[in-house]
């Protein structure tokens, strides 16, 4: 299919690879008459199909305000994305069954300042020009009141401890905790280790996979480091992203720890039962039982 599609766009190219870890996109690895090689992107759902031009643009606004490379579309329509493949490789591809990061090396020391570098360039840029770009944009409660939802309806269809619960609940009615959240900034929102390239030290070289970007609360770019590194991963790009200009408060690496948890298990729930996701499912229950 994807050979087809990149013919109908006057691309000839031989795929050597199909990769169906993605969520919302099919990708093909591929190469041309030429040598070069190609990412093709086809995406899965009509919804995400409505999101392209979006990211398109967004892409064209980020690519010479940061220091690493992002993809630069040459075919860009709501059937198929193609580009010439970016430096690097992703640091760690989620593997699609368990949900699992598969590392093909450690990251170098300098990969939380550059990745906290780039995360701070995001959230400098004014809102009123992110809004143009025609990405989403989230209300100053919309994920606070998401959240809520979600842990209401995983009480009601998974078992989540109750100690787990409490803190959760605690966390969505406290104001502090959500003061940053009113703060919404451009956010990637899915910087997880298979959308971060690096080169064979383990420098970040790329940034892939802007989809999910968005007009949001800015903790939504630290939970996938504070899930794949850790604490210690999730301080080191907590100073990077300080050291490059970013603001941090108590409160907000407080909120940062409490999203993850939440984000990783019980909305992961959540989008299994919507999904019809068993295997998903019983990974987020598993997690929060753990």
């Amino acid at each position: 299919m994807l050979v087809e599609l990149a013919e109908r766009h006057g691309l000839r190219i031989r795929v050597l690879e199909i990769d169906e870890t993605g969520w919302d996109f099919r990708v093909g690895h591929a190469v041309d008459a030429d040598g070069a090689r190609w990412v093709l992107r086809a995406p899965r759902r009509r919804d995400v199909s409505e999101l392209i031009e979006g990211e398109r643009r967004l892409l064209e606004h980020v690519r010479p305000r940061l220091a690493v490379a992002v993809p630069d579309w040459e075919v860009c329509t709501p059937e198929l994305i193609a580009y010439r493949r970016l430096p690097g490789r992703p640091l760690g591809p989620e593997y699609p069954t368990t949900l699992e990061y598969q590392w093909w090396r450690d990251p170098a020391e300098d990969f939380f300042d550059d990745l906290g570098a780039v995360i701070a360039e995001l959230h400098r840029t004014q809102v009123d020009d992110a809004v143009r770009l025609g990405i989403p944009v989230s209300g100053p409660r919309d994920l606070r009141e998401e959240t809520a939802e979600h842990l209401e309806l995983a009480e009601n269809m998974l078992e989540v401890p109750e100690k787990k619960a409490a803190r959760w609940r605690t966390w969505i009615h406290d104001d502090d905790c959500w003061s940053g959240a009113s703060d919404l900034r451009l956010v990637h929102a899915d910087l997880h280790p298979g959308h971060t390239l690096v080169d064979e030290s383990g420098h970040l070289t790329g940034i892939l996979d802007w989809t999910d970007a968005a007009v949001d609360d800015p903790a939504l770019d630290f939970v996938a480091a504070h899930h794949a590194f850790g604490e210690r991963g999730l301080s080191r790009l907590l100073a990077g992203y300080a050291q490059a200009g970013g603001r941090v408060r108590a409160e907000f690496v407080s909120h940062v720890r409490l999203l993850s948890e939440f984000r990783f298990t019980v909305s992961l729930g959540v989008y299994a039962l919507e999904a019809g996701r068993g295997g998903f499912l019983d990974i987020a229950q598993r997690r929060l039982l753990g």
